[in-house]
């Protein structure tokens, strides 16, 4: 999403010798904004949100007007994900859409996403009594809020498609269709997109193969095909969960098991999908081939044996054996 700098090792000597220099020696202000952009990036890509938004602030106060710190800033804020972060970013993006960076359409399109779930989860707990309000009329602003989450979501829609305009090919607004279409309980669109975006994603998936098969391919060039390869994989098989919760939601069980199966091709170990499959299975009566991935989701998972999924998982297994021994 951000590219990284290919000389951060480079900046960092160069820091460390600034750090070191005689009083009166100037800094080279362009170099050390870059070091800070390229470390914010390289912390952001571990995960170390703290030290990453450390570092774009020691570029902005270099250089306040940044536009690519203020977006790497609101994809820090966005990332992190509690309410007010997704405000924060939200304002980020909306003030850098004068630059028609599709980046900050995107992060948008995914504030609102993010903001109108809030809302809704929210309202939820305020009607199911879980949470407290202090508004005179609850039922009232329970019905404000969803009102609001419905907007924010037609908005963030709206967004991701103006990313698609730009880059017919987008994964990530296509995958953030894919998702807000399911919030709003568009079934059948959000089973669109997923297929759209899988077979995007298996296009891109078999480039990066090809390209890791070269006979003249580096090492450095192979692992970073090799990671590329990974993190698609990953969403490959994400699309294709999800494509089977929306398959068994609109009554296609066998359409169903296909997506599963899919995933399982990908990602042979992957426990949550044997358990789901196992439950398809046995509400379509085939409790012979229920067992067995019954048997593989319990071989493969790292949950507790006390832990609810395990307990679900043995009581189908008994219901399974219960069913054949009936016939």
């Amino acid at each position: 999403m951000l590219r990284p700098y290919p000389r951060a090792a480079a900046y960092l000597f160069a820091l460390l010798c600034a750090c070191s220099a005689p009083a009166g020696t100037k800094i080279d202000s362009q170099k050390m904004l870059e070091l800070h952009s390229e470390m914010a990036l390289r912390y952001f890509d571990q995960g170390d949100l703290v030290r990453a938004e450390d570092q774009v602030s020691k570029g902005l106060n270099i250089d306040p007007k940044n536009e690519q710190l203020q977006l790497m800033l609101g994809w820090i804020r966005q990332r992190r994900g509690e309410r007010d972060d997704i405000q924060i970013a939200e304002k980020i993006f909306r003030k850098l859409l004068k630059t028609k960076d599709y980046r900050a359409e995107l992060g948008l399109a995914e504030a609102l996403e993010r903001k109108g779930l809030l809302y809704t989860q929210s309202a939820a707990a305020i009607a199911s009594g879980a949470r407290e309000s202090i508004a005179a009329d609850p039922e009232a602003q329970v019905a404000k809020m969803r009102t609001d989450a419905a907007q924010f979501w037609r908005e963030s829609i709206r967004w991701y498609m103006q990313v698609l305009e730009r880059r017919p090919e987008d994964p990530q607004a296509m995958n953030g269709l894919m998702r807000v279409t399911a919030l709003q309980g568009e079934n059948e669109k959000s089973w669109q997109w997923s297929q759209t975006l899988a077979d995007q994603t298996q296009r891109e998936l078999d480039f990066w193969r090809e390209r890791i098969e070269r006979p003249d391919i580096g090492a450095d060039e192979e692992s970073r095909f090799r990671e590329i390869v990974r993190k698609t994989t990953d969403l490959l098989a994400e699309t294709h969960m999800h494509a089977s919760t929306l398959a068994w939601r609109m009554g296609r069980p066998e359409e169903a098991l296909a997506q599963l199966d899919r995933v399982l091709v990908l990602h042979p170990e992957q426990a949550d999908a044997y358990s789901r499959r196992a439950v398809i299975l046995k509400e379509l009566g085939r409790y012979d081939e229920a067992i067995p991935s019954i048997d593989e989701f319990l071989r493969l998972s790292t949950l507790e044996f006390e832990h609810p999924d395990i307990q679900r998982a043995f009581q189908v297994k008994e219901a399974c054996i219960a069913a054949l021994a009936a016939k």
